[in-house]
C-alpha cells in the first residue's frame, strides 16, 4: 500500500470514528426533542440526526483534510491537523449543545463573540480534552489500518449507511413536511446548522398529495400533541374579562406596503382614513418577509419562534380569543396560506373548514384580490348579525407589482428608465388599485351601518425596496433596510380620538394591544409577547426581526444582521460599518427574548 493511500485510508477511518464520538456528544440534542415530544418521529429523528452529525464530521475533512493528504502525504502533518480539526468540531459540538440545553439557541460566530470568559476557558478545556481522546483514537485506527489492504466492505457499508441516513432525512423531511407531521417538522430547530429539504409545490403538481386532507389530517396529529412541553406560551395562564359588548374587527394587512406608500397620491383612500385613525409613523415589522412579519403582527413574539409554534400547530392567543368569545371569523387571503408564509401552520391553525386559497377567474395577484373583495362581502351579507365578526384581508397585488393590465398608469418611470425605476412606478400604481379596493371595502361597511362601531386595523407584513440606497438591494427578505422594515399602521378604536403617534412602535405591539384593550386580559404583556401597549408603551430600544434563515437586531442608528455562519453590522443607512463592536447588551437581550417562551 503507497504512503498516500494508506493515509487517505487512515483519514476515512478516522473520521468515521471521530464522526461516532460526534454523535454521543449530540446525544443531548436528541433526548430533548425526545423528553419532550412523546410522539416523536421515532424513524426520522434518528436519521436526522445520523445525517447531520456525519456532515458535520466529514465535511471538513472532505474540503480540507482529503485535498492535503491527496497533494501532501506526510503522515505527522496530515495526523496532527485531521486531530486537531476534530478536537475543535467536538469542543464546539459540546459547547453548542449546552448553549442550546440553557437557552435553545445554536452558536454563530456573533453568539461566540458574546460568551462570558470563562465560557471560553471550558471551550479550551473542552478542546484539550478532545486532543486528547481524539489522539487516542488516532493511534488506534492507524495502528488497524497498518495492517495492510482487508475487506472492503466494511468501509462501504459505513461510507453509504451515513449517505444514506443523510439524504434519507432531506427526503422524508420533505415529504412529512408537506402532510404537516409536526413531529418531523419540530425536530429542525434542535440540530445545529440543519437545513433540511423543503418540498410542497412538486408534491402537489405530481397529484402525490391533497392539500386540504393533508392539512386536516395535520391539525388533529397536532391536537393530540402538547406544546407545552417545548413551549411555554403563555408564561402563565391568560385572566380576561372583555367589556360588553365585544365589537366587530377588521384586520386589513396589504402585502410589502412600506410606509411611504401611505401618500395621498399613492393611497388617496387609505390617507383619507388615516385622518380619522390614528397613525402610527415609526412603525416597523417584525420581519422583511411575510412569513416573520405576519407572525409577529398576531403573536408579537420574533420570528424566530416560527418553526417552534408551526411545529405543534400553535395559533397565537389572539386567534384563540377570538374563537373563545365567538367570533365569526371572516378569513381571506389573495395568495394560498400555505405557500412561504405558512399561516396555516401558524396563525390560524386549528381553525375546521379553513379557507385555503382564492380562486379567481380574473388574471394573477390584481384578479384574486378583486375576487377576495367580493367574496368578502358575500361572507358580510350571510354572516349572524347577533354575533361579532373578526375580518382579515389579506392583498397581494402591491408585492407581486401587479396592476391589472387594464388599470390607468396614474404613476410613470422617468425618462430612460432603469429596471427598478419602472418597477417602483408598477408597484405605486399596485398600492394605487389596492386602496382603491380598501376603499370599496370602507364604503360598503359605511353603507351597512357598521362602520362606526368597528375597530379598523390596516398595516402590511413588510415594506419593499428598489435600491434607493445604491447597495442592490431590492424586493424584500433581501436586507433590513428603512425600505423593508418600516411599515404603515393606521388603528381607528371606536370612542379614541385621532392623533399620530410619533413613537416607535412595532407589529410585537399589536397582539397586547388587542389583549389588554379588546379582550381585557390584566396579565402583563410580557407574559405572553415581545412587545406593549401600543398606546402607552415607550419606544423600544431595539427589535428582533426575521427573515427564513437568519435575523437581525434593529436598533435606532444600526441594524446587526446575524447568519448562520456569520455577522455584519450596518448603519442607518444601510451602508456597512468597516469595523464594528457588536452591541453586546442589546445581543444578550435579545437572545434571551428569543428563549424566553422555551422549557
Amino acid at each position: 500500500m503507497s504512503p498516500r493511500r494508506r493515509l487517505l485510508r487512515w483519514v476515512m477511518w478516522f473520521t468515521a470514528v471521530h464522526t461516532g464520538l460526534l454523535a454521543v456528544i449530540g446525544l443531548r440534542y436528541l433526548w430533548l426533542y425526545i423528553r419532550l415530544s412523546p410522539d416523536v418521529a421515532w424513524v426520522y429523528a434518528p436519521l436526522a440526526f445520523v445525517g447531520q452529525i456525519a456532515a458535520l464530521g466529514y465535511l471538513p475533512v472532505l474540503l480540507l483534510i482529503v485535498p492535503l493528504a491527496a497533494l501532501v502525504p506526510w503522515a505527522p502533518l496530515v495526523v496532527a491537523l485531521t486531530v486537531a480539526v476534530g478536537s475543535a468540531g467536538a469542543a464546539f459540538l459540546m459547547l453548542d449543545s449546552l448553549v442550546f440545553a440553557e437557552n435553545r439557541y445554536h452558536l454563530s460566530i456573533l453568539t461566540a463573540t458574546l460568551l462570558a470568559p470563562q465560557t471560553w476557558v471550558f471551550l479550551g478545556i473542552y478542546f484539550v480534552l478532545g486532543l486528547a481522546i481524539e489522539g487516542m483514537l488516532a493511534r488506534l485506527v492507524w495502528r488497524r489500518t497498518a495492517e495492510g489492504p482487508t475487506a472492503r466492505w466494511p468501509g462501504r457499508l459505513v461510507a453509504w449507511g451515513l449517505v444514506l441516513c443523510f439524504v434519507a432525512g432531506h427526503l422524508m423531511h420533505a415529504w412529512f413536511e408537506a402532510r404537516y407531521d409536526v413531529a418531523v417538522t419540530s425536530f429542525t430547530r434542535y440540530l445545529p446548522l440543519y437545513f433540511p429539504l423543503r418540498d410542497t409545490k412538486v408534491q402537489v403538481r405530481l397529484g402525490l398529495i391533497d392539500r386540504a386532507a393533508a392539512r386536516e389530517r395535520g391539525v388533529v396529529e397536532a391536537l393530540a400533541r402538547h406544546p407545552a412541553g417545548e413551549l411555554q406560551y403563555p408564561l402563565h395562564p391568560l385572566t380576561c374579562s372583555p367589556a360588553q359588548p365585544l365589537p366587530n374587527v377588521l384586520l386589513i394587512v396589504i402585502d410589502a406596503m412600506r410606509a411611504d406608500a401611505l401618500n395621498p397620491q399613492a393611497a388617496p383612500r387609505m390617507s383619507e382614513f388615516a385622518r380619522g385613525a390614528t397613525r402610527f409613523a415609526h412603525h416597523y415589522s417584525g420581519g422583511n418577509a411575510s412569513r416573520a412579519g405576519m407572525f409577529s403582527i398576531f403573536y408579537g413574539v420574533p420570528a424566530t419562534y416560527w418553526d417552534a409554534f408551526a411545529g405543534f400547530a400553535r395559533p397565537p392567543l389572539l386567534m384563540d380569543l377570538f374563537r373563545q368569545h365567538h367570533y365569526q371569523l371572516g378569513l381571506f387571503a389573495s395568495s394560498p396560506i400555505y405557500r412561504g408564509v405558512g399561516l396555516d401552520r401558524t396563525v390560524l391553525a386549528r381553525i375546521p373548514n379553513l379557507r385555503l386559497e382564492t380562486s379567481s377567474t380574473l388574471a394573477g395577484s390584481s384578479g384574486r384580490d378583486r375576487t377576495l373583495t367580493e367574496e368578502w362581502f358575500r361572507w358580510l351579507d350571510d354572516r349572524e348579525p347577533g354575533r361579532p365578526f373578526f375580518g382579515f384581508l389579506y392583498y397581494n397585488a402591491v408585492v407581486a407589482i401587479e396592476p391589472p393590465d387594464d388599470y390607468p398608469a396614474v404613476f410613470q418611470p422617468p425618462p430612460r428608465p432603469t429596471r427598478q425605476q419602472r418597477n417602483y412606478a408598477r408597484y405605486q400604481n399596485a398600492v394605487h388599485f389596492v386602496d382603491g379596493l380598501v376603499g370599496r371595502v370602507l364604503d360598503d361597511l359605511r353603507k351597512r351601518r357598521l362602520l362606526d362601531d368597528l375597530l379598523v386595523i390596516i398595516t402590511s407584513d413588510h415594506g419593499m425596496e428598489f435600491d434607493e440606497n445604491g447597495l442592490g438591494f431590492f424586493g424584500h427578505g433581501t436586507s433590513y433596510s428603512e425600505y423593508q422594515m418600516h411599515t404603515p399602521l393606521l388603528i381607528r378604536w371606536p370612542g379614541r380620538t385621532p392623533e399620530v403617534i410619533e413613537r416607535r412602535t412595532s407589529h410585537n405591539d399589536l397582539a397586547p394591544t388587542l389583549l389588554t384593550r379588546l379582550f381585557g386580559c390584566t396579565n402583563p404583556p410580557s407574559d405572553y409577547s415581545s412587545g406593549q401597549d401600543l398606546y402607552t408603551g415607550s419606544p423600544w430600544p431595539w427589535l428582533v426581526a426575521a427573515s427564513y434563515s437568519e435575523f437581525a437586531l434593529l436598533e435606532p442608528d444600526r441594524v446587526t444582521i446575524v447568519y448562520p455562519a456569520s455577522y455584519e453590522i450596518r448603519d442607518r443607512n444601510y451602508r456597512l460599518i468597516p469595523h464594528p463592536t457588536p452591541p453586546r447588551d442589546a445581543l444578550l437581550e435579545a437572545q434571551k427574548e428569543m428563549g424566553r417562551f422555551y422549557r
